[in-house]
């Protein structure tokens, strides 16, 4: 620290500390010289208007010094007056220029890593240990349709719905009972919950949640992402995966996944399904003679009449052309699945209407059973399929059993 006493304005006094700290030879170099020489130029002038006695009423003051060469650093200096000396005063100064630079770097890694909050998509938010929030970034108010501030002091738990995730098994105890209603994941892991947003609606969003050490208190950071447009677009595909785009009804791929799962059930607990292969009647004329259109319009009437003819566990489901399938599931005798079919020809006798044009369709439908036609889904559906045949060949638009044995009046099961 530089120490100097100087008289009348002039060095009478510096350390050796004062003397390298201005760059200069020597003490000697120094005496008799202006101190406020020493002084950036807005700082000399306050000092020569104001006077030394005034600066002396202040603490530590800081202003800008010259080093010989006239090299300007950062300084801090206190003036204190000698007691019963005139225009004698004590002066101490430091060069704080290191700490000045590091508060400014400081200060631009803050403003740098604000904007890096304010700018990126996903939710930023800080939680301390009992999982109420204590900072959160402006897309994390944006997710959950709130302004930050709104949001500090609330539990994260209560933005979340009844969120299942997986704990470590190191850390899940503590963080338990220490964070209530507030879902930890390890470190590194992405979970998926339910988000509650402020108006009351719900949406999915991914968290990932970590730990960060802050002295002897325990703070958790976590970033949160809206991914409902993604969840919708899985949605999408995995529709189009499992349903026929034209009707909308379950296609091949998920009728043979749910007749595997009904058949999977009657062996646990005994019973029978009925799958029910029905093929339109007199369907192609009305494609060639008034269009692909037409045709479509049909299929998807068509589709909807079915729909009325079953029951919520049961399962319509098109399969290319105008062919369609029907799972009823749990009858307890072959009429149950006869009742199926003769609602299925009732609902396709009125003509349906495509632009003033009546179309008049029938089927052809063949009748299943498990485990008496197959004990697995590819003979049932073998089954049913020459039972449809059987139809078409003998008259068309009616129905019939692949076991010729079985009467059409309802009859119990033997």
């Amino acid at each position: 620290m530089l120490v100097c006493i100087i008289r009348g304005g002039e060095i009478e006094f510096i350390n050796r500390a004062g003397v390298r700290m201005l760059g200069l030879p020597s003490a000697e170099a120094a005496e008799g010289t202006a101190f406020v020489g020493f002084l950036e130029d807005d700082y000399r002038d306050l000092a020569e208007t104001s006077g030394w006695a005034l600066l002396a009423e202040e603490d530590f003051l800081p202003l800008r010094m010259k080093r010989s060469g006239a090299v300007l650093f950062e300084a801090e200096m206190r003036v204190r007056q000698l007691p019963d000396e005139a225009e004698t005063f004590l002066i101490e100064a430091r060069d704080i220029s290191r700490f000045v630079r590091s508060a400014e770097a400081l200060r631009e890694r803050e403003e740098r890593l604000q904007g890096v909050l304010h700018s990126v998509a996903e939710g930023i938010v800080t939680v301390d240990e009992h999982g109420a929030i204590i900072a959160a970034n402006p897309a994390f108010g944006r997710i959950f349709r709130a302004t930050p501030p709104t949001l500090i002091g609330q539990p994260l738990g209560h933005l979340l719905i009844d969120p299942d995730f997986e704990i470590d098994d190191e850390t899940g105890e503590e963080i338990e009972t220490t964070l209530p209603r507030l879902p930890l994941a390890p470190t590194g892991r992405t979970v998926e919950a339910q988000g509650r947003r402020t108006d009351g609606s719900l949406f999915p969003l991914e968290l990932s949640l970590s730990e960060l050490r802050h002295g002897k208190g325990r703070l958790f950071t976590g970033i949160v992402r809206d991914i409902s447009e993604r969840k919708e677009n899985e949605d999408r595909i995995n529709r189009l995966a499992h349903h026929d785009t034209l009707t909308g009804l379950p296609n091949r791929n998920l009728l043979k996944d749910r007749i595997n799962h009904a058949l999977a059930r009657m062996r646990r607990h005994g019973g029978h399904v009925a799958v029910l292969f029905v093929d339109l009647d007199r369907f192609k004329p009305i494609n060639d003679n008034l269009g692909h259109e037409a045709g479509d319009a049909v299929l998807r009437e068509v589709a909807v009449r079915l729909s009325l003819c079953i029951r919520g566990s049961d399962t319509v489901s098109r399969i290319g052309g105008d062919e369609f399938v029907v799972v009823v599931e749990e009858i307890s005798r072959p009429g149950e699945a006869a009742m199926v079919a003769r609602k299925i020809l009732d609902v396709l006798t009125p003509p349906i209407v495509h632009e003033g044009h009546f179309c008049h369709v029938g089927a052809s439908i063949g009748i299943a059973v498990y485990p008496l036609d197959g004990t697995n889904m590819e003979d049932v559906c073998k089954a049913a399929d020459i039972a449809m045949y059987r139809v078409k060949n003998t008259g068309r638009n009616g129905f019939c059993f692949y076991s010729e044995d079985i009467p059409l009046e309802e009859i119990d099961f033997p």
